[in-house]
């Protein structure tokens, strides 16, 4: 079941109203025409916004929100700190907050999905791989055997975390970006576009093919 819910889903609230939440909703919607639960509406900050197209209402902000019966929510935000942040207010008001991979999605039975993680299409999650509460696995991502991925981190589209590898909270790795084996980065950590990263990195650096940097906090990116 693409919703790891200890419980019957009837229905499946998205949160945000951005690319990632027009992309989240089509994968929900073909989910429930055959047979998974249905998309209710969105919540998000801005009143009244939904993506463009989609035949969904908006239901209320995130603050304001409180599920109905059954009701989960699934978080599709792609911006590290803005995820963390809806998480954890739509935590504190008991919102349900499952896991959620994709049908088309390889997840290992021996590998471990945090409250909030989000595996898209085409991603592998492999054996004694653990990722942590509000994770983001982008279409075609790897997270290899016994790698860890910190809670809220974000790999984008081909992002590659290779065997026993880690990455700490609060991490965004750009597309193609590569993890080689058993290398481990700190927190707060931004991995540039089609970057490998070959030498373990401490905590709040931008890491490029261009060289590695510092992160000042007034302009982190993520």
């Amino acid at each position: 079941m693409p919703l790891r819910h200890s419980e019957p889903v009837s229905s499946v609230v998205i949160a945000g109203a951005g690319g990632l939440a027009l992309e989240i909703f089509d994968y929900l919607y073909e989910e429930s025409l055959a047979g998974g639960p249905a998309v209710a509406g969105f919540i998000d900050d801005e009143p009244g916004r939904v993506p463009d197209g989609v035949p969904r209402p908006y239901l209320t902000t995130i603050g304001d929100f409180r599920p109905a019966p059954g009701q989960v929510v699934v978080v599709a935000i792609g911006a590290v700190r803005a995820r963390r942040k809806v998480i954890e207010r739509l935590s504190v008001n008991g919102v349900p907050l499952p896991a959620y991979a994709h049908r088309l999605a390889i997840v290992s039975r021996e590998a471990q999905l945090g409250m909030a993680t989000m595996v898209c299409p085409f991603a592998i999650v492999n054996r004694n791989a653990v990722m942590g509460d509000g994770t983001l696995a982008g279409v075609h991502c790897s997270v290899g055997h016994g790698a860890r991925v910190g809670a809220y981190s974000i790999l984008s589209p081909f992002a590659a975390l290779n065997g026993d590898a880690s990455i700490g909270e609060g991490c965004f790795l750009g597309t193609r970006a590569t993890i080689y084996p058993r290398i481990h980065i700190g927190r707060d950590c931004v991995v540039d576009s089609h970057t490998g990263v070959r030498a373990n990195a401490p905590d709040r650096q931008m890491i490029s093919s261009r060289g590695t940097y510092q992160i000042n906090p007034l302009r982190l990116p993520v």
